[in-house]
C-alpha cells in the first residue's frame, strides 16, 4: 500500500507502467514473509516439552505466554520469536516509515494548498493504521514483557485495527460512499413511512372510540 502511494504522488506519469510490473509481487510478497515469519518460531515452539500448566493467560495461543508454560528452557524459542519479529515487523515499518517520510517531503514541495491536502488524505488513513498495526506488534514481539499490557496490545492489534481497516479503505471510495449514504436514505424513508402508518393508526382508533 505504501507503495501504491510513494508511486502514485512522486511518480504519476510512470505509475501505471511500474504498477504492471510490480503488481503481483506485491501481493505475492506479503503472503511469503508472514508465512515464513510465523513457520520458524512455530517449529522453535512445537519442539519446546510441556508437562506442566495447561492454562494460557491470554486471549489467544499466542507465542509468548505459550512457550513460557514449557518445562524446558524457552530461552531459545524466545531469542528467534523476538529475531523473527524484528525482521517481519521492525523493518517493514521502518521501511513503511521511510516511504512516508519521502511521500511528506515531496508533499510539501507542492504549492496549492488543495494538492497538498488531497495528497496528505490519501496517505493518513493508511498511516494511521499501519502505525497503529506495526507499533502495538513491535511491543508485543520484539520487547515482551508477558502482562496485562501486552494481552491489551494485543487486542488492538489482533481486533481493534482488522475491525477498523473496512472502514478507513472502503470509504475513501467514492461508489462505496454512494451506496452507503442510498442504504442510509433507503433507511431513514422506511422508519419515517412506519411513524406515518403508526401515527394514522392511531389518529383512526382514537377517532372511532370518541
Amino acid at each position: 500500500m505504501v507503495f501504491d502511494r510513494h508511486l502514485a504522488i512522486t511518480s504519476p506519469l510512470q505509475y501505471l507502467v511500474i504498477m504492471a510490473q510490480w503488481c503481483k509481487k506485491l501481493a505475492v510478497l506479503p503472503w511469503i514473509v508472514g508465512l515464513v515469519g510465523a513457520f520458524i518460531p512455530t517449529i522453535f515452539t512445537a519442539s519446546l516439552k510441556f508437562c506442566g500448566p495447561n492454562v494460557i493467560e491470554h486471549f489467544f495461543c499466542d507465542l509468548a505466554p505459550l512457550q513460557n508454560l514449557a518445562c524446558s528452557d524457552p530461552h531459545v524459542s524466545n531469542l528467534i520469536t523476538t529475531i523473527t519479529a524484528i525482521l517481519v515487523v521492525l523493518l517493514p515499518f521502518i521501511t513503511i516509515m521511510g516511504f512516508y517520510s519521502h511521500i511528506i517531503i515531496t508533499i510539501l514541495k507542492i504549492k496549492s494548498t488543495e494538492g497538498k491536502h488531497k495528497a496528505f488524505s490519501t496517505c493518513s488513513s493508511h498511516l494511521l493504521v499501519s502505525s497503529l498495526y506495526f507499533c502495538t506488534g513491535i511491543t508485543v514481539y520484539v520487547m515482551p514483557s508477558d502482562s496485562q499490557h501486552d494481552r491489551f496490545l494485543a487486542f488492538i492489534y489482533t481486533i481493534v485495527t482488522p475491525f477498523l481497516n473496512p472502514f478507513i479503505y472502503t470509504f475513501r471510495n467514492r461508489d462505496v460512499k454512494c451506496a452507503f449514504l442510498k442504504v442510509l436514505n433507503s433507511l431513514n424513508s422506511l422508519i419515517l413511512n412506519k411513524v406515518q402508518i403508526n401515527s394514522k393508526a392511531q389518529f383512526v382508533g382514537a377517532k372511532k372510540w370518541f
